[in-house]
């Protein structure tokens, strides 16, 4: 059995036509996938490496974040108070959901603690068991 094996021909582009396909990718209408595939460019990164390189900058990228810093001005703004009776609102109805789920917690352990008593099966999970 014979095994074939193909070298990689390394593909060697010059800087003309490197700036084409960059300013065909700026000019729009075409992806850089597009562009590959058109001009049997291998590398998947390569454009977005010449871009680099040349320092152009890539306007569709989507993947920018900007963040903005707080000045002591915005720390010191008073809080809307319509937001402030939603917010105590909001407080109060979470704080009645956690006592009601620490009632519910409560009663299932009695129950549990009953079951185990009564039928004389354990029931819940021991310490230090796989």
């Amino acid at each position: 059995m014979e095994h074939q094996s193909e070298m990689r021909r390394i593909q060697i582009y010059d800087e003309v036509f490197k700036r084409k396909v960059i300013d065909e990718y700026l000019a729009g209408g075409i992806s850089k996938m597009d562009l590959l595939r058109k001009y049997n460019i291998r590398t998947k990164s390569g454009i977005q490496r010449w871009m680099k390189k040349f320092g152009y900058t890539d306007v569709y990228k989507s993947t920018e974040i900007k963040f903005t810093s707080l000045t002591s001005a915005d720390l010191k703004k008073k809080p809307d108070l319509k937001n402030d009776d939603e917010l105590h609102k909001k407080i109060r109805e979470l704080e009645r959901q956690l006592a009601e789920e620490k009632l519910r917690s409560e009663a299932y352990a009695r129950i549990i603690d009953k079951a185990e008593k009564e039928l004389k099966i354990p029931i819940r999970k021991k310490p230090n068991t796989k």
